[in-house]
């Protein structure tokens, strides 16, 4: 099962083609778009279940961004984008219901090299495995989304650096 959801980013055939990273080490276009949706639909799904459930969406603000994966080890090209957010103060269980809703629109029922696998957690577990990280590449997109994140519950902090200040 799939959700349909409109998107910020186009994320189509093209980009699928191109492998995540270029010769120089720079993320390709199929990561930077990619990547924008995972923080976009974060953004919204994380406020509505902090506030549902009692708690500050602050504590779920995104510190880091790894590519993980195939993608990040082998720099595949027919490979889904496995994307962690690291987000130091979220606990474990909104993590995995983040992830969850997440997934029913970036991964359930897409083929393999069509599909993003957004993992979120307060610290890389499996870091052994291998990643790249690729925050200082993304800053901005980051701080775009951790304001979008706070803003609606603090709205002082509306495109404000201060929210973000461990980027």
């Amino acid at each position: 099962m799939r959700f349909n959801v409109n998107l910020p980013c186009e994320y189509g055939e093209d980009l699928w083609k191109m492998p995540p990273f270029d010769g120089n080490g720079k993320i390709t276009k199929r990561v930077s778009n990619g990547l924008e949706n995972v923080p976009y639909l974060y953004s919204d799904l994380a406020r509505r279940h902090a506030l549902e459930n009692e708690n500050n969406p602050s504590n779920f603000r995104v510190k880091e961004v790894r590519l993980v994966g195939s993608g990040a080890r082998e720099n595949k090209i027919l490979s889904d984008l496995d994307i962690l957010l690291i987000c130091p103060e979220i606990d474990e269980k909104s993590a995995d219901a983040l992830k969850m809703m997440i997934s029913y629109i970036l991964l359930c029922d897409r083929p393999k090299h069509e599909a993003i696998d957004a993992y979120i957690r307060a610290y890389d577990k499996y870091a052994e495995r291998g990643f790249v990280d690729i925050t200082s590449q993304t800053k901005s997109l980051i701080r775009k989304y951790n304001s979008r994140l706070v803003s609606r519950y603090n709205p002082r902090l509306r495109n404000n650096p201060e929210c973000c200040p461990a980027i």
